[in-house]
């Protein structure tokens, strides 16, 4: 049979032995060729070597042309770049801030004398520490500070500390140089701290950060600060025209904090390292704890960002544009959401709501809140307002009873407990970060079960919690919406156990002997009791009313003196009527992982301690 000529090669694949193939085919179509056996002959492998390099140049040049494009690139520096290009910069690292309150007493000089306040003024870049998780972590203050002196006292009413320390970089401008960007030296950078100062012929200048070119003219002393392809930051100035250009000579000063790997957010206890004027007994008082670190913005995030920020063209006009410059402004931002004022409840009309969550607390400090809402005031309509609230968080207490079979595994009882609950919290980081999430609990039931292979089923039971903060003092009633029905199914359930609703402890005015506590009458009606010896005793049997459609709670006026809660807050409980969740606007659900309860029951059937279903105890499908 005639062997039929190929004249060319398939140049379209990239596959190593297709292209071997392809080659041969080719060879087997020339006259020369079309009798070798290419399996047998050496001829076999130079048609590899040509097939290898046909492959490699083929994934090489694929793999740069992905590359070229945002949507496809996965190179962090190709993604850099092309964000860049859409007038995108990526956040940097982000250090830890917090806030105390210094106080010093009975200071005076060796030779009695009370120094003054300059001279106790603590400079910027002090050193204090902390311990968090067991590792000491150093801060500095940002500011130099003037202490109000009274007599021997002196205090220092507002102290800002971020982690890290402060490094100062010099470099010196050279015209020869061109386009010259100024590489710090450090690659954990937070560019919101960065200073940076310009020495000319002995007069030196402070320079901005730029952010907006709409606002710089030729004489503007601002720099401009950007990530370079090995993932440090790179400074660089003006040409006289977008900015006030460098002559040669001058002496460039960068100073920045260096950012830790770890974050100590949620660091409360704080002691002073070094001392002011040689004295170092101090008094410290948090203000607001440690927050707000954060890593270099990711890979998906700039992604997701750049192309929300190029359509916003730095200005604020729909809803999308207000969700991308928050995200820009507060990158440590585990979720955000933006609703207008007419889709609120009650409506307020001329606002926008912006609810976010950071990554490490479930609230923004005011000092941040302020922060966020200063730089979006800069940007939105003069008739529109935007205003930060604090999200709703609807915390899911699990309580999870699994079955296993104890010839399957070596592990012990607690171990597979250990397991089970770390299965939980994995899928409370997967599945639950985001103001639109959905708690899907026949999801949950599945991870569980897979999480070791002795395990055999389990019975899942949900509870929602919602916290409400009180004003202590002020006679006021509360609302608490879960946006969830609850579990009610007949007219009057539970009524004598207290339905489907309890609480946490407080304490009215009037009274500074009991602790009350909230339930429901299984018809809609909330009550306020008491524990004598064990039982109810109501004070108010109409203290509210209970929506067990909608999920809304609503409390009458009562003037609350305490909490149990150190946060003068009450914790409300219900049992919803869906195991599935649904986060609603401005609200998060999340898996509250302190209240996770595991339990392991050895399944009696598999592992042969019983038969025919004697002696087999059954795990209840409700715990309450």
């Amino acid at each position: 049979m005639a062997t039929i000529k190929s004249s060319q090669i398939n140049a379209t694949d990239l596959d190593f032995d297709t292209i071997s193939e392809n080659i041969k085919t080719y060879l087997k179509g020339q006259e020369k060729f079309k009798d070798y056996d290419f399996e047998g002959s050496n001829l076999n492998v130079i048609i590899d070597m040509l097939a290898y390099a046909g492959h490699i140049s083929g994934v090489n040049t694929n793999i740069a042309a992905s590359e070229m494009f945002l949507d496809s690139a996965q190179i962090r520096k190709n993604v850099v770049s092309r964000a860049k290009d859409l007038g995108f910069t990526p956040a940097s690292e982000k250090a830890t801030s917090a806030q105390l309150e210094v106080k010093m007493s009975n200071i005076r000089n060796a030779n009695q004398t009370i120094p003054s306040a300059n001279d106790m003024t603590l400079s910027r870049g002090h050193n204090f520490t902390t311990v968090y998780d067991g590792v000491t972590y150093n801060f500095v203050n940002t500011t130099s500070v003037v202490p109000v002196r009274d007599n021997t006292n002196f205090s220092y009413p507002t102290v800002d500390i971020v982690q890290g320390q402060y490094i100062t970089d010099s470099f010196v401008f050279d015209s020869q140089v061109k386009n010259s960007k100024f590489v710090l030296s450090n690659s954990r950078v937070d560019k919101s701290k960065l200073e940076v100062s310009v020495n000319s012929n002995g007069a030196v200048a402070k320079y901005s950060l730029s952010t907006d070119v709409s606002t710089i003219n030729a004489s503007s002393r601002v720099f401009y600060a950007q990530e370079n392809e090995e993932g440090f930051i790179e400074i660089y100035f003006g040409d006289d025209v977008l900015g006030k250009g460098l002559v040669d000579g001058d002496l460039i000063s960068a100073t920045y904090i260096t950012v830790d790997t770890v974050h100590a957010d949620g660091a409360k206890l704080f002691s002073m390292a070094d001392a002011i004027n040689g004295f170092s007994n101090a008094t410290i008082t948090t203000l607001a704890i440690a927050a707000g670190g954060a890593e270099k913005e990711s890979i998906d995030s700039i992604k997701f960002k750049a192309t929300k920020f190029y359509t916003s063209q730095n200005r604020l006009v729909t809803l999308n544009d207000y969700k991308a410059k928050v995200s820009e402004y507060y990158p440590n931002a585990d979720a955000v959401a933006v609703w207008g004022g007419e889709d609120n409840d009650p409506p307020q009309y001329g606002k926008v709501f912006v609810s976010l969550k950071p990554q490490n607390s479930d609230y923004l400090s005011v000092a941040e809140k302020a922060q966020v809402t200063s730089k979006l005031n800069q940007l939105n309509m003069l008739t529109v307002r935007p205003e930060i609230v604090d999200a709703e968080i609807v915390k899911i207490l699990i309580t999870t009873v699994f079955k296993y079979n104890k010839n399957d595994t070596t592990l012990s009882q607690g171990e597979l407990e250990t397991i089970v609950r770390n299965a939980i919290v994995n899928f409370d980081n997967t599945n639950l970060n985001n103001f639109d999430s959905i708690f899907r609990h026949s999801n949950l039931v599945k991870d569980i079960d897979a999480a070791n292979s002795a395990i055999l089923s389990n019975i899942t039971n949900v509870r929602l919690e919602k916290k409400k903060t009180v004003e202590i003092g002020k006679s006021e009633g509360l609302v608490i919406n879960f946006g969830n029905g609850f579990f009610h199914p007949h007219d009057g359930h539970n009524k004598a156990s207290g339905g489907i609703l309890t609480s946490t402890g407080f304490k009215v005015d009037g009274d500074s002997v009991n602790t009350y506590f909230f339930d429901d009458d299984g018809s809609g009606i909330v009550r306020r009791y008491s524990l004598q010896s064990g039982v109810r005793v109501f004070a108010d049997q109409a203290a509210g009313t209970i929506d067990y459609t909608s999920g809304k709670i609503s409390v009458d006026a009562i003037k609350f003196t305490s909490t149990v809660n150190n946060d003068t807050s009450i914790d409300f409980t219900v049992i919803p009527s869906s195991d599935d969740v649904v986060a609603i606007r401005g609200s998060l659900i999340d898996i509250s992982v302190n209240d996770i309860k595991v339990t392991a029951e050895v399944d009696t059937i598999s592992s042969g301690e019983s038969s025919a279903g004697v002696g087999y105890n059954s795990t209840s499908s409700s715990s309450y």
